[in-house]
């Protein structure tokens, strides 16, 4: 079945015009994305870079978070990743399992503290990205937003939540 659908992309392809072939990359500038998370009211840290990383600090509220950039030719990137890491005494790998069994979209991992350093709880959400602007990452963004802080109180990181 892949290799038969496979078979179609291609011959597809081939009937395109050369125009359409040359539409724009998939993807967006930093800048543009820093810009963007600006607007919408996370504080946003100049540009760090270590060797091949790339990545941008945000602070929006009680939450610090990470964007990194991956697939970047000229600061334009094809693909990012929120990111965002909590560290305390009661963390469990269980905890995190739980969170990756019980909800989607956003993965995480465990990691357990070095010599006497409390255990982390890693939290990542990979947006895969298309020509056509900052828009498109309202949509996921929004998931971010909404379930990091889920996932801070699941690890213990933010209060629990009052019953409603």
């Amino acid at each position: 079945m892949i290799r038969s659908l496979a078979a179609v992309a291609a011959a597809m392809s081939l009937a395109v015009p050369a125009a359409a072939q040359t539409a724009s990359e998939p993807g967006l500038a930093i800048a543009e994305v820093g810009a963007w998370i600006a607007s919408k009211g996370g504080v946003v840290e100049p540009v760090q870079r270590q060797g091949d990383e790339v990545w941008l600090t945000v602070r929006d509220g009680d939450l610090t978070w990470l964007v990194f950039f991956y697939g970047c030719r000229n600061d334009v990137c094809a693909d990012l990743q929120y990111s965002a890491s909590f560290a305390n005494e009661s963390i469990t790998p269980g905890m995190v399992n739980d969170w990756n069994r019980e909800r989607r979209f956003l993965k995480a991992f465990h990691s357990p503290g070095a010599a006497g350093e409390p255990a982390t709880a890693a939290v990542q959400y990979d947006l895969l990205l298309q020509p056509g602007g900052v828009d498109q990452l309202t949509d996921p963004t929004a998931v971010w937003v909404t379930m990091l802080p889920e996932f801070a109180r699941h690890v213990g990181y933010l209060p629990a939540a009052p019953a409603q």
